[in-house]
């Protein structure tokens, strides 16, 4: 019986703290647990050629393609992260698209990359005639929300899409997208972001920006950090996907990407682990991303995750209409499952000698 397949991060750590190789060998042990397997690794190349979704150390060309040949001795294929969805006026210019494209086709070609994970729909679109061959993701930072985007994306060249995670749960809009577009749909699992969050857009612009430079912090953080504390159910709304509920998808994708590239060394291992072995006895903060893992990480949050079950989590929030102010079940539930100021062990280990940002 097929199983599932995951797309990993190069789990390549802050500027400060850079660990990618180290952890590269992790995920290489990591890569098949009973039928399901690592598909694909995805990271950032060098920062003169394009920004991403992330702030990771600086990289240069040869390093970038010694990363590749080592997961490609492993059997394993590569996804270049070119995912900016900003960067100023001279992203339009032949002079700057030149250099993309050349800098593509030469890791395309020359290196055997062969995957492309891309933002900007203009740049899918050139990608794509430039390159026929090459497989070209639509990221999440489309925000590829209903059926007429993801048509959209499809057209202009994208083999898989990404959808924006806002709509994780939502069944019957999956399943139309898939059958509208003929796409494959990687859902992200484990990024632990406000639903319909108000700052992702410009957050997202701010970190395309920076992570040319690989410099520069997470400045929206403390506003989402500031929503969650007044309201706890923010963190059930937010549209993780446990590791138990990944079958679950099984009439729309088998295909699943999990965040990672910042994280600790510790909490990026320990996420691929739990989703690839489709279970996690502990705290779903100590697995998730983003906002929630960073407001887990100072204040303790603890969110048993095995609890969840006994309400029967999945089936209501993937029949729930999203009419907060009508509902209140996960206020209700966030009363019954979410504590603070437990510091789990994994906490403690993720935290290390340089903290969590």
């Amino acid at each position: 019986m097929a199983g599932l397949e995951f797309s990993v991060p190069y789990n390549a750590g802050l500027p400060e703290a850079p660990h990618g190789p180290e952890a590269l060998e992790e995920v290489f042990r990591l890569k098949k647990i009973g039928n399901n397997r690592v598909r694909e690794i995805y990271l950032s190349g060098p920062q003169e050629y394009f920004g991403s979704g992330r702030i990771t150390p600086k990289m240069n060309f040869s390093e970038f393609t010694e990363i590749v040949d080592r997961i490609h001795k492993e059997g394993i294929r590569v996804n270049l992260v070119m995912n900016s969805t900003c960067e100023g006026t001279d992203w339009y210019s032949p002079k700057v698209s030149a250099k993309t494209f050349e800098y593509l086709g030469k890791v395309h070609k020359e290196h055997g990359v062969e995957a492309v994970t891309i933002a900007n729909p203009l740049y899918i679109r050139e990608a794509r005639r430039v390159f026929p061959d090459i497989e070209i993701c639509a990221s999440v930072l489309g925000d590829i929300d209903c059926v007429q985007r993801a048509v959209a994306y499809t057209k202009l060249g994208a083999n898989t899409i990404t959808p924006d995670v806002n709509i994780n749960r939502d069944l019957k809009l999956l399943k139309q997208k898939k059958e509208a577009t003929g796409t494959e749909l990687k859902l992200m699992v484990n990024e632990g972001c406000l639903y319909k969050c108000p700052f992702r857009k410009f957050h997202f612009n701010y970190i395309s920006h920076v992570s040319k430079e690989s410099s520069g912090w997470e400045y929206f953080i403390p506003y989402c950090q500031q929503v969650i504390s007044e309201d706890l159910s923010q963190i059930l709304k937010s549209c993780w996907i446990r590791p138990e509920d990944t079958s679950k998808y099984g009439e729309i994708t088998s295909f699943f990407k999990i965040v990672g590239r910042v994280l600790p060394k510790s909490k990026g291992i320990r996420a691929d682990r739990a989703y690839l072995e489709e279970s996690w006895d502990g705290d779903l903060l100590d697995i998730v991303s983003s906002s929630l893992g960073a407001f887990s990480m100072r204040y303790g949050t603890y969110l048993e995750n095995k609890d969840l079950d006994k309400y029967k989590f999945f089936e209501k929030v993937t029949s729930c209409d999203n009419n907060c102010s009508q509902c209140g079940y996960c206020e209700e539930l966030a009363g019954k499952v979410i504590g603070l100021g437990r510091f789990t062990e994994e906490k403690i280990e993720d935290k290390g000698p340089r903290g969590n940002k």
